[in-house]
């Protein structure tokens, strides 16, 4: 079977049907302008409920809004279902539960358990989970009642859920791409520091390093993937805030690039990484003298660097193309470079460990030079992509 290399992101998207809608959790409480949205939406559930509803304790319209609004329309819409159902269902149970056989301690311990063990058994998230038991205990402490008064509060439950769904797909918050460009500069970041540190210190140390040491790129290059982890997060973040978003038109014939951009500086980052424990075998080691030296495999870092710099942009800026013509000119020389080190490596003395080791971290620096090659840094490129 084969995957089509247009097509290679599609696992960094999240889902975006109904089963993945009841697993969304809530995301904080992010900017002021969001807790503007989420106050305003509380108090107009409450005159809302104060209006309709004949509760005597009309909390549970109020506390729904609460719980539900967010900072998308996707993960409301997904955080409503679950507290509207969860509520309701909770409030539903307890009142016809605690009507039929009154509170006591065990009739509460009875309740608070089947609604625990009916939570778990649902694949909502650990939010919408918790969302019944917390409904039974309200319904529990406030005793017995009426009928009417019960289904009152479901009610209530659906009125906080409708306000919440309307405060924020009325007028949306907009999404924020910024967010997770500055995520992706900093991975690339990380990756282009990583690399420097491989061709600074490897070969540089006056006392051989024993075999229980590493050098200290190795542990720093770990923070890597908690790094491509944030990028990707926000990617998900972005593509959820611009799902059912009437404000997110500009955004979403993007987002498509994004995972694109993002799924392949993660290649570049998976070998960079490969780079890190090839270099760590053979540097600065008791008794090896590696066919590369220390001072070409500098060499060969630095133009890397330097192609990298033109081709994701210099650390700091977005990671964009900064000119296309240079970028060939550095890759066609640094083809060059490592053709050179390849074939200096295979003339040297037979010394088939030292020479599998030479070729690895050769061939590493060669792959990482392709996929700048293949990677969208100009217009279109997008396009294709």
């Amino acid at each position: 079977m084969s995957v089509n290399r247009s097509q290679d992101y599609e696992d960094l998207l999240p889902g975006l049907d109904i089963s993945d809608a009841m697993r969304q959790r809530p995301l904080g409480l992010g900017s002021w302008k969001h807790l503007l949205r989420v106050a305003l939406a509380v108090t107009v559930s409450y005159l809302v409920a104060e209006w309709v509803s004949r509760s005597t304790l009309g909390i549970f319209a109020p506390i729904t809004t609460l719980l539900v609004v967010q900072s998308s329309p996707w993960s409301t819409l997904g955080v409503s279902i679950q507290r509207i159902l969860g509520t309701g269902l909770g409030v539903l149970a307890a009142s016809l539960w605690v009507n039929v056989v009154g509170l006591s301690w065990w009739s509460f311990l009875v309740g608070v358990l089947a609604a625990l063990l009916v939570a778990r058994a649902l694949p909502w998230s650990l939010g919408g989970q918790m969302q019944i038991p917390v409904a039974v205990i309200f319904v529990l402490a406030l005793g017995p009642g009426t009928l009417s008064a019960d289904l009152w509060r479901v009610v209530d439950v659906v009125i906080g859920g409708v306000v919440g769904l309307l405060a924020v797909f009325i007028f949306p918050p907009q999404p924020r791409p910024r967010a997770f460009e500055h995520a992706l500069s900093a991975y690339r970041d990380g990756i282009v520091e990583i690399l420097e540190s491989i061709g600074r210190e490897s070969g540089s140390l006056t006392v051989p390093l024993s075999d229980e040491e590493l050098h200290e790129y190795v542990t720093r290059s770990r923070a890597l993937r908690d790094l491509a982890d944030k990028a990707r997060q926000e990617l998900v973040h972005l593509v959820e805030a611009s799902h059912w978003n009437l404000r997110a038109a500009g955004v979403r014939p993007q987002l498509d690039d994004k995972a694109m951009r993002l799924r392949r500086l993660t290649g570049i980052g998976i070998q960079v990484r490969g780079l890190v424990g090839a270099a760590n075998r053979v540097f600065d080691r008791d008794g090896t003298a590696p066919l590369l030296d220390a001072e070409a495999f500098e060499a060969l870092v630095d133009r890397e660097v330097a192609l990298m710099h033109v081709v994701l942009g210099p650390v700091g800026a977005p990671v964009a193309g900064v000119d296309r013509a240079q970028a060939g000119q550095q890759d066609h020389e640094l083809g060059e470079q490592l053709r050179l080190a390849a074939d200096a490596a295979f003339a040297a003395p037979d010394h088939a460990d030292l020479l599998l080791a030479s070729i690895s971290i050769i061939g590493r620096l060669d792959h990482i030079r392709a996929q700048l090659a293949d990677f969208p840094s100009w217009p279109d490129d997008q396009e294709e992509a």
